[in-house]
């Protein structure tokens, strides 16, 4: 039975921008292939909380599929073999937090729409 999942990568970030997408395009070229393959969410060279294998930053990105448990065990065992990736979680993503989400930023979205109208209308006078 598929489920969907979110999996959080952190890459080595002293290597190259080339070798960072590189590295991202063979995961989502494997969940293409293995799994349903819904977007990648890239959050970009982060200073990390403590040091991993002496590296002070790291390159975020979250990958967004839906598939069964044997994906998510195959994504495992090649992120284990990857060098570059420091750290990782893979986590079953709960659909209803996704729709809260995009509700919400919606709702902030609406909200700074009619506050620069708002503001417009008061120069205007």
């Amino acid at each position: 039975m598929k489920k969907p999942y979110e999996s959080v990568i952190v890459f080595d970030g002293t290597l190259p921008d080339d070798v960072l997408q590189k590295e991202q395009q063979q995961i989502e070229e494997f969940l293409k292939s293995n799994a349903t393959f819904e977007k990648t969410d890239v959050w970009g060279k982060r200073n990390l909380a403590y040091q991993i294998r002496k590296k002070k930053t790291g390159y975020y990105c979250m990958f967004l599929f839906e598939g069964d448990g044997e994906v998510v065990s195959g994504l495992t065992r090649l992120i284990k073999l990857n060098e570059a990736v420091l750290r990782h979680l893979t986590v079953v993503r709960n659909v209803k937090n996704d729709e809260a989400r995009a509700a919400v930023f919606a709702r902030k979205e609406k909200a700074a729409e009619e506050e620069k109208v708002q503001i417009d209308e008061e120069k205007e006078e």
